[in-house]
């Protein structure tokens, strides 16, 4: 399980990993929390929704420390998540 971006490998966590693959799978969509917790975790924990929040942070850092650029995850207040890309 690897991510590149603009040629770097970014260096994530297992949980960072899975979080990107969903988001990119459907560039535009808009998550909910608890949409992103299942594809965090498939076995049901019980987790609090700023878990989410604290990865997102995490992986909105690496991907800007890679040259993402502007914040390419957008947040969509009382919503989730989406991830923009940008670029040609």
């Amino acid at each position: 399980m690897t991510a590149r971006l603009c040629g770097q490998l970014l260096e994530l966590t297992p949980l960072e990993f899975r979080l990107l693959r969903a988001l990119a799978a459907h560039p535009g969509r808009v998550w909910s929390r608890d949409q992103l917790l299942d594809k965090l975790h498939d076995d049901h924990r019980a987790l609090s929704e700023r878990t989410v929040d604290s990865h997102i942070k995490n992986l909105r850092r690496k991907l800007q420390g890679a040259g993402a650029g502007p914040d390419p995850i957008r947040s969509i207040y009382g919503v989730g998540y989406a991830l923009e890309l940008h670029g040609g």
